[in-house]
């Protein structure tokens, strides 16, 4: 079944071609030109700028950009020796920032500073950060050492599969203990820290590749300083510490600016006026080839696609949005709920959400903490709480466009134990919007080695083949049946 065949089904044959897996790739070439894009550059408006014309161009109505107010955070400086010997490392990005610390202004501006000479302080290792951990320890006013553990492993979505698409059975069960960085033990430990009067941290990356280049999602409330380093860096001052040398510098200043998130928004006018939203975010920390250099061009893919068939052969109206703010707190997608999905009377109406996140190469630490990339797709999840029905299109779909390692996923289920939805969609989602979202967790993701590379190539036209024959479905089904 290709994306053609599947519109027969509900009507008249769609004129437009599939489309196509260079053009798809171009677009992520060029946005990844647009290195730290969004809010992780202070007033760049190069990506959006972009958007703005591939939505115009490809005819998009009541185009638009819709402003939040946000928050850029920038490091100038940062310095961490033990016993004089300069020990390499990253600043924790919104770390010695909860929002409204001495430094920070109604509008979100300020600088930080740990003071000309930084701060001089013993070092204590709390090794995993447990309660018990931090019981056996007395950390106020020093610098606290963790190992930050990464706590959502590939076996755990694989076993909470409600559909597994693997025809050529290639899980390895050796690489099923792999865990992304998105769920850690970070909060926990910290919060620990700072309640119990510790001065700065430095966090250990035990189950990353060698690199400590990785810049995470936004953290509220994070009050003290912190640093990460990687497991060989760690090993270095624990073997200085057990000789005695105990007494560490830590120095981090920067500056924390209010600066707008900018999503762009456009519409292809349906039948009806209800609405099927189509949706990733365009910001990224580093290059972003994979986040989301790629789901931005898959929405990009499905936009041009749609753009090309007549108004009346669309049973609903198309909504493409390309969100910002995802690594700055989330403050685009809430303005986005308040304005286009919980306001009273208005004249479009959400009935759907497809999100399209991370078209990726799988990615493992390899001997020596190399990071070894393959040349196949990394797992990947569909979160979805629609009808029996849809379900099974999106079963149908994956394997009639061959997206091996695909999981089918009940998000309701999942919610509640994960305490929101892994994806770019979760405000959407919480707002009462059923969902389909696609999303995979390489081990890079947050990483400066997301660059274009990374991103699998050969599944570029089928994901957005699939997602055309599950949109196309969507359309064609009553609004009040979609959802669970």
């Amino acid at each position: 079944m290709d994306s053609n065949s599947a519109a027969t089904s509900h009507g008249a044959r769609h004129p437009a071609a599939e489309p196509d897996g260079e053009q798809i790739f171009s677009w992520i070439r060029d946005l990844t030109a647009f290195s730290g894009r969004g809010t992780q550059t202070l007033d760049d408006h190069r990506s959006v700028d972009y958007l703005l014309g591939k939505f115009t161009a490809f005819g998009l109505t009541d185009v638009q950009v819709q402003e939040a107010d946000s928050l850029h955070w920038y490091a100038s400086r940062s310095e961490l020796s033990l016993g004089g010997t300069p020990i390499p490392h990253s600043p924790v990005v919104f770390s010695f920032d909860s929002g409204n610390g001495p430094f920070a202004t109604d509008k979100g501006n300020g600088r930080f500073s740990t003071g000309p000479d930084g701060i001089t302080a013993d070092i204590i290792d709390v090794g995993e950060g447990r309660d018990c951990d931090f019981a056996a320890a007395d950390v106020e006013g020093r610098i606290v050492l963790f190992n930050l553990r990464f706590i959502l492993p590939r076996r755990a979505l694989l076993d909470a599969g409600k559909f597994v698409y693997d025809p050529n059975g290639t899980v390895d069960p050796s690489a099923l203990d792999t865990a992304n960085p998105y769920l850690s033990t970070f909060e926990d430990v910290v919060e620990r820290a700072i309640t119990q009067g510790a001065a700065g941290f430095v966090a250990v990356l035990v189950d990353y590749f060698e690199s400590h280049d990785i810049r995470t999602e936004y953290k509220p409330d994070v009050t003290i300083p912190g640093l990460w380093v990687t497991k060989t860096a760690g090993a270095r001052i624990r073997a200085l510490a057990a000789q005695g040398v105990t007494v560490a510098t830590l120095r981090l200043e920067g500056e924390r600016t209010a600066t707008p998130a900018r999503t762009v928004i456009g519409y292809l006018p349906g039948v009806s006026s209800d609405t099927i939203m189509i949706q990733s975010h365009h910001d990224s920390a580093w290059e972003g080839g994979v986040e989301d250099a790629s789901g931005t061009a898959e929405v990009l893919a499905l936009a041009h696609y749609y753009s090309r068939i007549p108004q009346e052969q669309r049973p609903k109206t198309l909504m493409f949005v390309l969100m910002d703010s995802h690594w700055t707190g989330y403050q685009a997608h809430k303005r986005f709920v308040d304005t286009f999905i919980t306001a009273p009377d208005l004249p479009r109406r959400i009935v759907a959400n497809v999100t399209l996140e991370h078209i990726a190469k799988q990615a493992e630490v390899g001997p020596g903490g190399v990071l070894q990339v393959f040349d196949r797709p990394e797992y990947r999840g569909i979160f979805e709480n629609v009808s029996p029905a849809l379900k099974t299109t999106i079963d149908e779909a994956v394997a009639a466009h061959g997206l091996e390692r695909t999981v089918r996923l009940d998000a309701d289920e999942l919610v509640p134990l994960m305490g929101e939805l892994p994806t770019d969609a979760d405000l959407v989602f919480e707002a009462g919007v059923p969902t389909i979202s696609l999303i995979s967790g390489p081990l890079y993701l947050y990483d400066r080695a997301d660059t274009l590379d990374k991103v699998h190539k050969p599944d570029l036209a089928p994901v957005a083949c699939a997602f055309i024959d599950i949109v196309n479905r969507l359309a064609a089904t009553p609004s009040d049946r979609i959802g669970n």
